[in-house]
């Protein structure tokens, strides 16, 4: 029998609390085509990536045995790092079990070589947990304004003899807004004031850029390894799972002995490696793929009368009951694009947050823009 005690009566009063709140979360319905997907690239359920997981899962088994300090370390987690490393056009990488954990890690491991942080306005929980955690004076500037960062930072080497060490945490294309990092502003403002620049390409990385290398890429930059490292994760155009760090050796040895999401976590198992390992080499030897989404992604911009630019993360905004008709008008096509609320946005920016993946079709793109255009006249 189900009984209540005085913990079950709270946290049902608490869900009730979060349901007019409009913050409460439910499962999406499944048996729809999710237009909410991060698989931009269809990867995850390519044959080539299928094949090394499943090659890798009758040579090695179903599980990593333990933490890579101990007994998980896997050659493949070498092969993989020295590929994204790579790929990223960086000096050395280390991969971690989830994206979350990489950011996580990497913030608190780094926090250790400065005296304040600058954490973008719109940064991923994973970003913003790891500065709680890091304790470290964290300044929040507002949404890409690098100028708020410079004025800030003049103000407070001003009263200092020593020069004030810092690092700026920031996304290249951020997952609700899908607008991109000023990363040559803020590139600048590190290298000229000698400060690190840490910039999470989780949606980025398969998805800008001529070849997918992520938003250097396609801002035509080259990151300074002596002060930016670049995290991101395999479980979104990679078609995996797992996070990474792209960074200077001396950052990745920090990372190793400091980063406790890496120390005490499982590693990945042997064919979950493999798969990312695939991934990376199937996007490199196939990099008009991305020219492909790019294209793709125009298409269904122009169609609901969008900026053009390269991101595939479209933030459909308007009135509640708009995206309401919306939302129901996509169901009625057996298509499932999920509101998003509060807290996972701000108060008065609910969006339908829609995600161009390949393959796509034409017919879909007029199928979502006639959608649109009925929840508008309604």
């Amino acid at each position: 029998m189900d009984r209540d005690g005085t913990y079950t009566v709270a946290a049902r009063k608490r869900l009730d609390s979060l349901e007019q709140e409009g913050r409460r979360k439910f499962l999406p319905i499944t048996g729809r085509l999710s237009l909410s997907s991060n698989d931009y690239l269809g990867f995850s359920k390519h044959p080539r990536l299928a094949e090394a997981a499943a090659h890798a899962l009758k040579d090695h088994g179903t599980g990593s045995t333990g933490s890579r300090l101990l007994s998980g370390n896997h050659p493949l987690n070498r092969d993989l790092e020295s590929a994204i490393a790579h790929f990223k056009r960086g000096q050395a990488a280390t991969v971690f079990t989830t994206g979350y954990q990489a950011n996580l890690s990497t913030v608190v491991a780094l926090s250790d070589l400065v005296t304040i942080c600058y954490s973008d306005a719109l940064n991923h929980a994973s970003l913003v947990d790891g500065l709680r955690l890091a304790g470290r004076k964290t300044v929040v500037f507002p949404h890409n304004d690098w100028a708020f960062i410079e004025a800030d930072l003049d103000r407070r080497t001003d009263s200092r003899k020593t020069p004030l060490r810092f690092m700026i945490v920031t996304e290249s294309l951020f997952s609700m807004e899908g607008d991109m990092a000023p990363l040559s502003e803020l590139s600048r403002i590190a290298s000229r004031r000698d400060g690190l620049l840490l910039v999470d390409e989780a949606h980025a990385t398969g998805t800008l850029g001529k070849t997918g290398r992520g938003g250097f890429e396609a801002q035509g930059l080259d990151p300074d390894t002596s002060r930016t490292l670049l995290t991101g994760t395999f479980s979104k155009a990679l078609g995996g799972l797992g996070g990474f760090t792209v960074s200077h050796p001396a950052f990745r040895d920090l990372l190793i002995s400091r980063g406790r999401g890496f120390v005490y976590s499982t590693a990945l198992p042997p064919s979950v490696l493999a798969s990312n390992l695939a991934a990376i080499e199937l996007l490199s030897d196939n990099p008009s793929i991305v020219g492909h989404l790019q294209n793709t992604t125009l298409a269904l911009r122009t169609r609901l009368r969008l900026t053009e630019n390269d991101s595939p993360i479209l933030p459909i905004r308007g009135p509640m009951d708009v995206l309401f008709r919306f939302q129901k008008n996509l169901e009625e096509n057996s298509f499932s694009a999920p509101l998003i609320r509060p807290p996972t946005v701000p108060e008065g920016t609910e969006r339908i947050r829609l995600s161009v993946c390949l393959p796509w079709s034409g017919g879909q793109t007029e199928t979502i823009g006639t959608a649109w255009d009925r929840a508008v006249r309604s």
